[in-house]
């Protein structure tokens, strides 16, 4: 289950990262169209879309690795919301200080931070 959602979310990513992308400054920005992304944006999502779903399909190691890596990514998401989603900010935009994020676009990030922390601690007990 987990497997097919990485897939999707990687194929979204890798076919229309514009739109995807868009989509969620649209829900996650109270300013969105006052943001502009850097131009590497749209192009690293499309590596990391390819980076995805090489893992999650490569093979059962892989895809194993991948899921310890999301733990780590989660638990500063998980602990550090706040900092997590302002790096981002300042890697992504070219005017980050002008970006403002609805308030639950921190709680989210704890949440998303929480479940990739769980798919890890899950790997683990597997192994």
């Amino acid at each position: 289950m987990l497997r097919m959602l990485l897939s999707a979310i990687g194929i979204i990513e890798l076919l229309s990262p514009e739109a995807l992308i868009n989509r969620t400054e649209q829900l996650a920005l109270d300013n969105p169209d006052d943001c502009e992304l850097r131009s590497w944006v749209v192009p690293g999502a499309r590596i990391e879309a390819l980076f995805i779903l090489v893992s999650v399909w490569r093979s059962d190691h892989s895809y194993s690795t991948f899921k310890r890596f999301l733990g780590v990514i989660g638990l500063f998401a998980l602990v550090f919301p706040r900092a997590y989603v302002d790096y981002g900010t300042q890697l992504a935009y070219t005017d980050a200080s002008d970006c403002r994020w609805k308030p639950w676009v921190y709680v989210g990030t704890r949440l998303v931070g929480l479940v990739y922390v769980i798919i890890a601690f899950d790997e683990l007990r597997n192994d």
